[in-house]
């Protein structure tokens, strides 16, 4: 299964650098690296004896790099500190994702819908844990407000948050004055 994860991660980055080298280089108002934080709360959605939480709550910061012209492409890379809580036994355990991640946004307007996929990597109190996320969510300028689902084969979870963007997200347009 970590292989499959891997193997699977390491192809879609060879073919992302291909799309991204043959975007537009003319505009010289396009900037497509932005840089982002976001905070939400994860819900377990089991529990087991290794993965007994029932809250957890934490922040990530990334950048992220739009590959095509249309704005429509985007590929990121998080890492961050979520803190789970387990409220019956009054224990935590602290979690550090590392995800790379592949968003597609439904149309170039500053309000805009996306979905994603993100594979990678939780650390979570001296164990690793592979990973793959599902999201989706909404932007508008540079907020997003998503919700995903996060599976680990330790344990489940639903993610919920809202992010800023340093930089608003790339038109696709040309502007005509500067």
């Amino acid at each position: 299964m970590k292989k499959k994860i891997f193997y699977t991660f390491m192809s879609l980055l060879i073919v992302f650098q291909f799309e991204a080298i043959g975007q537009n280089k003319q505009n010289k108002y396009y900037k497509p690296i932005r840089f982002f934080i976001n905070g939400g709360g994860k819900i377990p959605l089991e529990s087991t004896s290794e993965f007994n939480y029932d809250f957890g709550a934490g922040a990530n910061f990334g950048i992220v790099y739009t590959l095509n012209q249309t704005a429509s492409l985007e590929l990121s890379a998080k890492s961050g500190l979520t803190i789970l809580y387990n409220s019956n036994n009054n224990n935590s355990a602290n979690m550090i994702p590392f995800t790379l991640g592949v968003d597609f946004y439904l149309y170039d307007k500053d309000f805009s819908p996306y979905f994603g996929i993100r594979p990678g990597i939780n650390f979570i109190d001296n164990s690793i844990e592979p990973s793959v996320s599902g999201e989706i969510g909404i932007s508008y300028k540079k907020m997003k407000l998503y919700g995903g689902y996060n599976y680990m084969q330790i344990g489940n979870m639903i993610e919920f948050g809202i992010g800023y963007f340093f930089r608003q997200r790339p038109c696709g347009c040309f502007p005509h004055t500067k």
